[in-house]
């Protein structure tokens, strides 16, 4: 697990695919490897902030399954959350440690991150204190046939640019992340390849379906139901050098493709960090952003703040970021807009009664209807702002 500075200029380039994707995902998809990559390397991110339900910390190791490089979540890990006068104990679960719904950091405090391995294996970060918050004072979309190119379908792709306005105070320099996250409407709430639901699960079809059968059944949802995704595309951050004191108005923060046509909801996530963590999220933009991608000239270092208090000589890949933060949602109609969705994967195939299929077990009526499951990526909860009478409405 230990990797050591003699190693480190090999690391950077070994890492850099992978850390990306596990920065900014969860559910990470194999990537083809272009280097001889390392087992067991550890990377650790985390972020306190003040938004409540925002504070989190990703634990993970690197992996090589048949050729492909992936990370793994690490479990069983205790995590803590240390300030002056709290001790806030991370929760496991869907591969991440959360924060109590209801923890914020307050103004003026200073947090460090605590986490003890299953082994006795103790990492640390250096304390970090909460910038001022700097507000989100609008936010607008802008619908654009050709928002970007796809190199593989040669075509362009439509989709909307999310701009927010806001005021940047003049007292001293700030440095801004932004993040986000979307809601809309579940089609269905399971889904089975080569399969039906059955108590629950997915059973083959193999012997009921032929070849040029249904490939796939969903199921639809007993309830309202709403899917979220979260931003595993793109970093975008922003420094007031030459802004200090100044109103920046309709800064575009989030790209979003036409990946649906479903009404959406997005909330935009604005936070304003440390110099070290700007520093640091610039440094990996730049890794991936550059034309030449990773074979490109290296980037200022990729370590951040964190340490093990008994092994001053590993050293630690990720980061522990302290955040004051401000969001704003926009409600977006897309039902009617010009152009083709990027992805039609989300197509009904409802079992109907009749079909040749095994029959229900435990299950006789037609359509089978499932719950929705509350979880990271799925909520009963009707978001805040949704459905607004007023298109591109805006909500704090």
């Amino acid at each position: 697990m230990k990797v050591f500075i003699s190693k480190y200029i090999n690391l950077i380039k070994r890492i850099l695919i992978l850390f990306f994707s596990f920065l900014f995902t969860t559910c990470i998809d194999p990537v083809a490897p272009e280097f001889d990559y390392l087992e067991d390397l550890l990377f650790i991110e985390g972020i306190a902030s003040s938004i409540e339900g925002t504070s989190y910390v990703k634990i993970s190791t690197g992996s090589n399954e048949s050729g492909y490089y992936k990370t793994d979540f690490f479990p069983d890990c205790s995590v803590e959350l240390i300030s002056e006068n709290r001790v806030v104990r991370l929760m496991e679960g869907f591969e991440r440690y959360s924060a109590p719904l209801d923890f914020k950091v307050l103004k003026g405090e200073s947090w460090e991150l605590k986490i003890i391995f299953p082994d006795g294996t103790e990492y640390r970060s250096y304390p970090e204190t909460m910038p001022d918050k700097v507000l989100i004072k609008d936010i607008k979309s802008e619908y654009d046939l050709q928002l970007s190119y796809d190199n593989r379908t040669n075509r362009y792709i439509p989709g909307h640019k999310i701009l927010i306005s806001f005021d940047d105070p003049i007292e001293k320099e700030n440095f801004y992340y932004y993040d986000y996250k979307t809601y809309e409407n579940a089609p269905y709430c399971n889904y089975c390849y080569k399969g039906v639901l059955r108590d629950g699960e997915c059973i083959s079809t193999s012997g009921y379906i032929s070849t040029y059968g249904p490939q796939y059944f969903t199921y639809a949802c007993s309830s309202d139901c709403w899917n979220i995704r979260f931003n595993n595309e793109s970093i975008s951050i922003f420094s007031d050098e030459f802004t200090n004191g100044k109103s920046v108005n309709d800064l575009t923060v989030v790209e979003l493709p036409l990946y649906s046509k479903r009404n959406i909801l997005v909330k935009v996530q604005k936070f304003n960090v440390s110099y070290e963590a700007h520093k640091y999220l610039k440094s990996i933009k730049d890794a991936i952003g550059n034309n030449s991608g990773l074979n490109a000239p290296l980037p200022s270092v990729l370590i951040g703040n964190l340490y093990n208090p008994n092994d001053e000589d590993e050293i630690i890949m990720g980061r522990f970021t302290v955040a004051s933060g401000s969001s704003k949602s926009i409600f977006i109609r897309r039902n009617n807009l010009a152009g083709n969705a990027v992805s039609e994967y989300e197509r009904n195939q409802y079992e109907k009664f009749g079909d040749n299929v095994p029959q229900p077990l435990g299950m006789l009526d037609y359509p089978i209807y499932v719950p929705c499951e509350e979880g990271l990526y799925r909520t009963s909860i009707e978001p805040e702002g949704w459905g607004s009478s007023l298109d591109n409405k805006s909500v704090n």
